[in-house]
């Protein structure tokens, strides 16, 4: 009995510091800031169904807020060859696999997101000592061998990706909320 009461003691000594390690992890300049990031992909893509390989680029934006508890919000803007190929993705962060899913990583914070095919993309901001400004990183991969797949922003037809090189990358922090709210 008396190792079981000094288990649960030490579960509910540790809970309290578990449960508060979301907001914890949250170093205090990145909290109630603003980022506005933006790069460009140029890529070539073979369409699967047809085999024609094509240049091509897609435009990326995402508005990303992290609040005063160190909780992520973000909207994720893409066009690709044009305004009429949108998409636009807005939630919390690990609201659904597509969406980006946002962490601390020290004194940068990092989201993956997977492909709806194969493959994934990995999105690092790291900050400098007072958080007021930012660099971005936009890195693309796949898993082991496999070739990245997916279907097309608003065709939705199969695409594989042969090449990418990310570009024109931008990073701008801002103080309060971008949403406004």
């Amino acid at each position: 009995m008396q190792g079981w009461t000094t288990r649960l003691a030490v579960a509910l000594l540790v809970l309290p510091v578990m449960a508060s390690s979301g907001t914890s992890a949250a170093p205090a300049p990145l909290r109630g800031i603003s980022v506005d990031l933006s790069w460009t992909d140029n890529r070539t893509e073979k369409f699967l169904d047809t085999g024609e390989e094509r240049p091509g680029y897609q435009t990326s934006q995402v508005q990303l807020y992290i609040s005063d508890q160190g909780r992520f919000f973000s909207r994720f803007n893409r066009v690709a060859k044009g305004n009429n190929n949108r998409l636009v993705n807005s939630a919390v962060s690990g609201e659904g696999k597509s969406v980006l899913n946002w962490r601390f990583e020290g004194r940068s914070v990092a989201a993956d997101q997977r492909f709806a095919g194969s493959g994934a993309r990995r999105i690092v901001v790291s900050f400098g000592d007072d958080a007021s400004s930012c660099s971005l990183r936009v890195i693309h991969g796949k898993e082991g061998s496999a070739p990245i797949r997916y279907p097309g922003l608003t065709s939705r037809r199969p695409i594989e990706l042969i090449r990418i090189e990310v570009t024109n990358t931008s990073c701008q922090v801002r103080q309060g909320n971008v949403f406004g709210q």
